[in-house]
């Protein structure tokens, strides 16, 4: 910039300036983008932003935020100051959206927000800004963000796309919040440029030598150059005085800053100082504490002069490296006097929390009445949400409580916040204090509730087969102190059990149902679990169903349904009923959807994806795998991230390229981590695509491990295909116990498919009497049932059977049919099998594409398929976490692609699967 600080002519820089044009053209015509200006302090960054914001207006609203190092405790503080403008249109969204950021703004009472529903109400605000003309948001200092504003500000980077919403972050490090987005690195400026600066804010005469040791010294720093241009003296620059060694740059600015301030008198000095250690640069509270000091109104005159910060409507420094140079180089008796003073004129309601912070800062010893004061300020950010902020009070608070059980209490409280708050490394630090051996049980219990779930959570080798033993121990902590404590942990050992499976370490599936039995005998989602566990799939049956009904019951709590959803889902696909697993998929996708618990949702949506694969319908499972990869991008993971969570299964049927590479990736990453359901999953992929290609012997082996470690009944659904692989390979003992066990397990589902896929097994090994009406029972139960690889299966097998015994004509009806089915559901590995044996038969059929819509991306085929099923954009936008204008920017593009104008051509073009 020029020198006096304005906006709106920029020296160099024209590679920034020309992706800055590019940015704001594309806001400007009505598509949302993101980026991120990265470089160290007084690199250009705000004059960058100066010059987007001047170059958006007027077409565009601008508005602005900065980080304040000092608010960074206060939960959605920076969002709220963003989003003022708007907030009165907050009636327009969704109420759920509505009163989840009136609430994480302290303007409402109710029950705290997950940060991803106030994300999407942000969003859903931002695009009804936006209906009217394009927004730019520009964000300064986004490193000193509070936690929530950073994670709220990230997810709408991520989800914008067709609303005209412009995002600018400037920032001097990587945020791992902002992980993933575009990123314009800003360094200092070339020599000629940086030559170019210094001169015009010299103004008079410079010497050569002179000039090129202050650029070279300063790499082309503007902040750097703009202040020694001004610090040193005219003899200096002119070269007729040496100049000071070494120049004051990078962190020896911060000094230059100091030595200017120390120079001002002792009532501006200490002026400064309180306008440091107020967060927000209120000047009310600055000049009610300056008075309570004895400072009068013109102290700061001085500051003023010597351009070191502005007063106006609030005390603007002209850089955070002078707010960081006044505060740091101040004595921490002086800085403990400020925030008392500030903390006795903080007097407003609204801002009993700053003033919790203020009393805090100005503690040298352990002080209970302010720990208590902080413990009541982490409520009150607990109750809005505020996951983050509530681990900063806490943590603050428990450093000001004297040595003893409340320390503990209120260090384990922080953990549990900063784990709930997306921050398991920070949970597990506040925990490495803390002496096991001297807590109480239940303090003891908590600790290792949260070192359970943050070791996972961090992807630590062998996380998740150590969690349940984990967590078993918490339970025993718990055991006759805190009964809910102990039940809540032993379902928690039992939901990384059903993860962790045969990895599982430290403890074993029938001691967490011992547990569960004791502890929690009424539960009737544990109940089915310890049933299960300890006395067989058969007895189970009935307390299966009472838990999912459990889950089904509209009674049921929201908070229960999150709570229970994961090891409720893997019982409900044991139960081999299906239309329950819809039934509760889609509740636990209400659930989180409206709650905005986006890992639930994740969690039940991969469920059902694998569902969805088990019965041969790919293309609702690739939709479904579409909606995993939206909410998992929403929350800011990698796609290499989640690699180890893409469904084999899925792989193995649509037969991918390279898929032994893929399935041993997938399989190493998730033995490395103890998820054994993975691996587990892996072992299932492989074993279909060997049955597929007839590789029997493959398929047998890899299924018989599976099923023999399986303690839960986990796996019942592969025991068809271990009867088929057995039988081929030439393992009758093997098929005929693996039968067995599949004919009581069927029987006690009683589920139409389950006694479909009984039927053709028992076909398998029947003698030629038998066989043939076995066969056409199992068409019978599978012929109405949406399950095309079971139906395939059956039309598949019974052909195979004809044609072994002659009947060539009636082997080809049901060759056909099985490959019918299979080429329209991508079941490629299958397919390939019913091609060669109806060519056995005598009839040569070619491949032909598979699928509908094949001309979508898999993220459009969602969205068409959402809308032929009736759904309006933003419903489709909140099940997705898109907003509205990029569902109908989408809508759009398809409709181009199908060749259809309406929503009801749809149905036409991509058929009438759902």
């Amino acid at each position: 910039m020029v020198p006096g600080g304005t906006p709106s002519v920029i020296i160099g820089r024209a590679g920034e300036r020309a992706a800055l044009d590019r940015f704001v053209a594309t806001v400007r015509n009505g598509f949302s983008a993101v980026v991120l200006l990265r470089g160290d302090a007084g690199i250009g960054k705000t004059a960058l932003l100066d010059y987007a914001s001047a170059k958006a207006r007027p077409s565009a609203e601008v508005a602005r935020v900065a980080g304040v190092r000092e608010e960074a405790a206060f939960a959605y503080a920076a969002l709220h100051r963003l989003l003022i403008p708007f907030l009165h249109r907050h009636d327009r969204l969704m109420p759920t959206q509505a009163r989840a950021l009136r609430v994480a703004f302290g303007l409402a009472e109710g029950p705290p927000p997950d940060r991803f529903l106030v994300g999407l109400a942000t969003l859903s605000l931002l695009a009804d800004v936006t209906a009217e003309q394009p927004i730019l948001l520009c964000v300064d200092d986004a490193q000193w963000l509070d936690g929530e504003s950073l994670a709220v500000l990230a997810f709408v980077a991520r989800r914008a796309h067709a609303e005209g919403i412009g995002l600018a972050f400037a920032m001097r490090t990587e945020l791992p919040g902002l992980d993933g987005l575009p990123v314009t690195e800003v360094t200092g400026l070339p020599e000629p440029e940086a030559l170019e600066l210094l001169r015009a804010t010299v103004g008079g005469t410079l010497d050569e030598r002179v000039a090129a040791r202050i650029v070279a010294a300063t790499s082309g720093n503007p902040l750097a150059l703009t202040d020694l241009g001004r610090e040193l003296t005219s003899e200096q620059l002119r070269g007729g005085r040496s100049l000071p060694d070494p120049l004051p740059i990078g962190s020896r600015l911060e000094e230059l800053y100091l030595r200017q301030t120390r120079d001002l008198p002792p009532d501006t000095q200490t002026w400064l100082l309180l306008a440091a250690a107020e967060p927000g640069g209120d000047l009310a509270y600055i000049t009610a504490a300056a008075e309570a000091l004895g400072l009068g109104p013109a102290a700061t005159g001085p500051a003023e002069s010597a351009r070191l910060l502005s007063v106006g409507t609030t005390a603007a420094f002209r850089h955070p490296l002078i707010r960081s140079a006044v505060y740091g180089g101040a004595t921490s008796v002086a800085r403990r006097h400020a925030h008392r003073a500030l903390a006795e004129a903080t007097t407003r309601p609204a801002d009993v929390d700053r003033r919790a912070w203020h009393l805090a800062a100005a503690c040298l010893l352990p002080d209970e009445q302010v720990a208590a004061e902080l413990e009541r300020s982490a409520d009150r950010a607990g109750a809005r949400g505020g996951h983050a902020a509530r681990a900063t009070y806490l943590a603050r608070a428990a450093e000001l409580t004297p040595q003893g059980p409340l320390r503990d209490r209120r260090r384990v409280a922080a953990a549990e916040a900063a784990f709930s708050g997306g921050a398991p490394m920070q949970a597990q630090t506040l925990l490495d204090t803390l002496d096991r051996d001297a807590v109480d049980a239940v303090i003891r219990g908590r600790a290792l509730v949260v070192r359970g779930g943050a070791s996972f959570a961090l992807g630590l080798p062998g996380s998740f087969a150590t969690a349940s033993a984990t967590f078993m121990e918490a339970a025993r902590a718990f055991t006759g102190v805190a009964p809910e404590l102990a039940g809540g942990a032993v379902l928690r050992a039992a939901e990384r059990a059903v993860t962790s499976e045969h990895l599982m370490t430290g403890t074993t599936l029938t001691e967490i149902a011992k547990a569960a039995r004791t502890l929690s005998p009424a539960d009737p989602v544990l109940s089915a679990f310890t049933v299960l566990v300890l006395d067989g799939y058969e007895p189970a049956v009935p307390h299966l169903r009472r838990a999912t009904g459990r889950m089904l019951d509209p009674a049921t709590s929201d908070d229960e349904v999150l709570l229970k959803a994961m090891l409720t889902v893997t019982m409900a696909m044991i139960l081999w009923d299906d239309d329950v697993e819809e039934a509760l998929f889609r509740r636990i996708g209400d659930v989180a959807r409206r709650t905005g618990s986006l890992f639930s949702l994740d969690t039940s949506l991969y469920a059902w994806s694998m569902q969805e694969t088990i019965l041969g319908n790919l293309d609702r499972a690739d939709a479904l795998i579409v909606q995993c990869h939206q909410i998992r991008s929403a929350m800011g993971a990698s796609e290499d991230l989640w690699e180890v969570y893409r469904h084999p299964e899925l792989l193995a049927r649509r037969q991918v390229e390279h898929l032994e590479v893929r399935l041993a990736r997938t399989m190493e990453a998730a033995a490395a981590l103890g998820l054994g359901a993975i691996e587990a999953q892996g072992r299932i992929a492989g074993a279909l695509s060997a049955l597929g290609r007839g590789d029997y012997a493959q398929a047998s082996g890899a299924l018989r491990r599976l099923v023999d470690a399986d303690g839960l009944g986990a796996h019942t659904r592969v025991l068809p295909d271990l009867v088929e692989a057995a039988l081929r390979s030439g393992d009758r003992e093997l098929a005929e116990r693996t039968l067995d066990t599949l004919t009581r397990r069927a029987t006690a589902s009683g589920a139409p498919r389950a006694l479909g896929v009984l039927a053709f097994s028992a076909a398998l090994s029947a003698d030629d009497d038998h066989a043939e009406p076995l066969y056409q029972q199992a068409l019978d139960h599978l012929g109405d049932l949406p399950a095309p690889s079971d139906l395939g299966r059956a039309h598949l097998l019974y052909g195979e059977w004809l044609r072994r015994r002659k009947r060539r004509r009636d082997a080809r009806h049901h060759l056909r049919a099985a490959l019918t089915l299979f080429e329209e559901n991508g079941l490629v590995g299958f397919a390939a099998r019913a091609r060669t044996e109806l060519a056995a038969t005598g009839e040569h059929a070619r491949a032909r594409s598979t699928g509908t819509g094949s001309d979508l991306t898999p993220q459009e085929l969602t969205i068409a398929t959402l809308a032929r099923g009736g759904a309006t954009n933003p419903e489709i936008a909140g099940q997705l976490f898109l907003s509205a204008n990029t569902v109908d920017y989408h809508l759009r593009k398809i409709f181009r692609k199908l060749g259809v104008s309406s929503r009801r051509q749809l149905k036409e073009v991509l058929g009438e699967r759902s």
